[in-house]
């Protein structure tokens, strides 16, 4: 039925931008577009949207798809591969609805999705988690485990929690794909924060490619009916890891040296660590993700290194010099194509490959 599916992902250690990249690919088109959400709450992805006095605001959503900003049409789905905290939950839908972007009736949660709680955080918080290996310590890691030893709550046993009848999830993707629809997956975290990524222990308790986020959805790029699969793998300029203990980044410097202002994470609101560009990474990154010809590259944060782009919307080849010339370096480094290139926090340059 000519679907099309495709599946965010990060190519380096997370906050790369993949909220925008995914707000770009869920806009509204002539096709539904069914937005996934993965994972759980330790990480945020940020999009641009309506706010206060009707301002574009920056939404950092933790739990609900970035679509509830970018698409008022579209389907919102957490999918059974995710932790659920419910009081994150609940406070972003109200808010997203308070702003005028509907979620309650169009979101639908997978009965299997994992309950995360209060006793998840303390554990992790005993544990001293953040300071050993740079966790965000939200109770991602200690709800998994919980549901690896069978002990976990899921979202079917709390009926007096569901504002609409759960459903499973993976049916709906399936259906929706062979009905000519657009699925858009939003990953979470990064590729070398993965679990077997290399840098473990100082890694999340899960890996971080496309493959492991399709499992999460419980769908396949090899249904019948999807004309176009691909994997977007999100590269920022200068890759960032979070603050403290939280293992190797390459070409580490600082804001300061780089003429930038300090970032914060988007979660724990503590001062990223930021690196140079590591093509090894964004290489490997790839691969894993199935190679060039799945993969599009996105480049994101141009702007941090050639200020002249800000903002810019147009095409590629119109760029200016020095832009190209970082564009095609990363385009050689990867070994795959670049698909859209970030030029401000909602500003896209590019479009879909």
């Amino acid at each position: 039925m000519n679907s099309r599916l495709s599946v965010v992902v990060g190519g380096q250690y997370g906050s790369e931008g993949k909220g925008a990249i995914a707000g770009h690919l869920t806009t509204p088109q002539s096709r539904q577009v069914i937005c996934v959400r993965v994972g759980g709450p330790n990480a945020g992805h940020t999009v641009l949207g309506n706010g206060p006095e009707g301002n574009r605001h920056p939404w950092r959503l933790r739990s609900i798809p970035v679509a509830a900003v970018t698409n008022p049409d579209a389907w919102l789905v957490i999918a059974a591969g995710s932790e659920i905290d419910y009081n994150v939950l609940q406070y972003e839908a109200e808010l997203l609805e308070d702003y005028g972007h509907r979620v309650w009736d169009r979101l639908f949660i997978d009965p299997q999705a994992t309950i995360l709680d209060q006793t998840h955080i303390d554990i992790e918080a005993e544990m001293d988690i953040h300071n050993k290996i740079g966790s965000t310590g939200k109770g991602i890691g200690a709800a998994r485990s919980d549901r690896i030893m069978r002990t976990a709550e899921i979202w079917g046993d709390h009926p007096e929690l569901h504002h609409s009848q759960p459903i499973p999830t993976d049916a709906l993707l399936r259906d929706a794909l062979d009905e000519g629809n657009h699925i858009v997956i939003e990953g979470t975290q990064g590729y070398g924060l993965g679990l077997h990524a290399g840098h473990y222990p100082q890694c999340t308790s899960n890996d971080a490619r496309a493959i492991d986020f399709l499992a999460m959805a419980g769908i396949s790029p090899w249904q019948r009916g999807i004309e176009t699969f691909r994997v977007y793998v999100v590269a920022r300029t200068n890759p960032i890891r979070v603050a403290g203990n939280s293992g190797p980044l390459q070409g580490e410097t600082t804001w300061e040296d780089l003429g930038l202002e300090p970032e914060l994470t988007t979660v724990t609101r503590k001062v990223r660590r930021v690196g140079q560009w590591d093509p090894q990474l964004v290489a490997d990154a790839v691969r894993a993700n199935g190679g060039p010809s799945n993969v599009r590259l996105c480049l994101t944060m141009l702007d941090h290194a050639i200020p002249e782009v800000a903002n810019y919307t147009g095409p590629l080849d119109l760029l200016p010099h020095a832009a190209k010339e970082w564009i095609d370096q990363a385009s050689f480094d990867a070994g795959c194509r670049i698909a859209m290139v970030g030029t401000g926090p909602d500003t896209i340059a590019g479009g879909w490959a």
